[in-house]
């Protein structure tokens, strides 16, 4: 993995302004020294002096690239700190590699350790400790001491060489925070980035499965409807001019399920204008309930058609979704009747209450309306099945046994340990 200061094609400006920066203050400070020192030489001291001057000068300018190529860089101030060694060797007019200057390659090998280059960060340390021991058996060569002084010549060997490798370490580790700190914050605005689509894809998620549920709501709504005018029309056309009460009684039962449909449809339609789902739904219509299974159940007759409802039991208070999940598998399968079963056609709706469930179970006794749903399932019976199921109840459908017609029986749960999930 490469690290983010690799991804340019050379230095930034910020490079090259280190380098000026370290070439202004210590870049002078060499020169007054090496110019002083190879002053006596003469002739071999000025070209030791040119040739460590130029040494010098190569190092300060490849600090500017010490990010962009950790490795080559890393490589090539080693080099130069090996030739200026070799310069400081006895015989020659003095030591070279501790210059000022010399302090610059501690910026190598704090790109070094702060590179994803492992190999650079790696030849970082290596490099600069063995630098570090070839600087101090140079200094030690340099200047043999005699046997009085011995000791005091030891001690202060050993100080640099301690100096030298501590400010190697020092340097590196520095490097090696930095990554790490760089590392660590990538990972966590990673992880924030990670944890804003978890939640961007959560919200599209609900928005999608609220317009899913809208759509079962839409359908049956309209194919309740639609299926009840229909009848009702029908009717109507076949009593005008034979018992014109009833075809006027039929024609303003279109009328109503006409004006409820509208009504439930504007409530839907403005649900789907609900940009996000933290946006509040105003001027909605309230979600149908078990209050409204008697008004259902009426709106379902027509000639031809009749349509009852038993309540069995103490009627308890539900949750929401479970009110809406009895209404609907009521209205659909009610529905289903009149789509599928030719007249005359008895409904009966069951209602039965205990401790634990609500059974809702409608019987009708249409011919041939078995073979019609089974062959023809449509959405009616998945949407039903779907909607008792997320409530946490259990679904049956099927012919009935017992006489001809089709029996569908929905029991869901009276208690509140289910989550709601078809409630709006």
């Amino acid at each position: 993995m490469k690290d983010a200061t690799t991804a340019r094609r050379g230095p930034s400006r910020a490079d090259w302004a280190w380098a000026a920066v370290a070439a202004a203050a210590l870049l002078p400070i060499t020169v007054a020294e090496v110019l002083r020192v190879a002053g006596p030489a003469g002739a071999v001291g000025a070209v030791w002096a040119g040739v460590v001057l130029a040494l010098f000068a190569l190092l300060h300018l490849f600090v500017a690239l010490r990010r962009r190529w950790p490795r080559a860089a890393i490589a090539v101030a080693s080099a130069l700190m090996l030739v200026l060694a070799v310069l400081s060797l006895p015989g020659m007019p003095g030591l070279a590699v501790l210059q000022a200057s010399s302090l610059v390659y501690l910026a190598f090998v704090y790109a070094a350790g702060a590179s994803d280059d492992r190999v650079a960060g790696v030849a970082g340390l290596a490099l600069g400790v063995v630098g570090a021991g070839i600087i101090t058996g140079i200094v030690f060569l340099s200047d043999r001491p005699d046997d009085e002084a011995m000791g005091a010549s030891t001690g202060a060997v050993l100080a640099l060489a301690g100096s030298l490798a501590g400010g190697i370490g020092a340097a590196w580790a520095l490097g090696r925070y930095r990554r790490e700190t760089l590392r660590k914050r990538a990972a966590q605005e990673l992880a924030l980035a990670q944890a804003a689509e978890l939640r961007l894809q959560g919200e599209l998620s609900a928005v999608a499965e609220e317009r899913r549920r809208i759509a079962r709501e839409l359908h049956d709504v309209i194919a309740h409807s639609l299926a009840v005018m229909v009848a009702q029309a029908e009717a109507s056309r076949l009593l005008v001019g034979r018992d014109d009460e009833r075809a006027r009684g039929a024609i303003e039962h279109v009328v109503s399920t006409g004006r409820a449909a509208m009504g439930d449809m504007r409530g839907l339609l403005g649900a789907l204008a609900v940009s996000s789902p933290g946006e509040a739904a105003t001027g909605l219509e309230p979600s149908p309930s078990l209050e409204g299974l008697p008004e259902l159940v009426e709106r379902s007759q027509s000639p031809g058609r009749t349509a009852d409802a038993v309540v069995v039991g103490e009627p308890a208070e539900v949750r929401p979704g479970v009110g809406l999940a009895a209404y609907r598998v009521v209205q659909e399968s009610l529905t289903n009747t009149i789509r599928h079963a030719p007249p005359p056609t008895h409904s009966r709706v069951r209602i039965e209450w205990d401790a634990a469930a609500l059974t809702v179970t409608v019987d009708d006794d249409g011919r041939d309306v078995a073979a019609a749903r089974e062959s023809a399932p449509g959405r009616g019976l998945r949407g039903m099945r779907d909607r008792v199921e997320q409530v946490g109840g259990g679904f049956e459908a099927g012919p009935r046994t017992d006489a001809p017609g089709w029996r569908v029986v929905a029991r869901l749960p009276v208690g509140s340990e289910v989550a709601d999930g078809g409630s709006r």
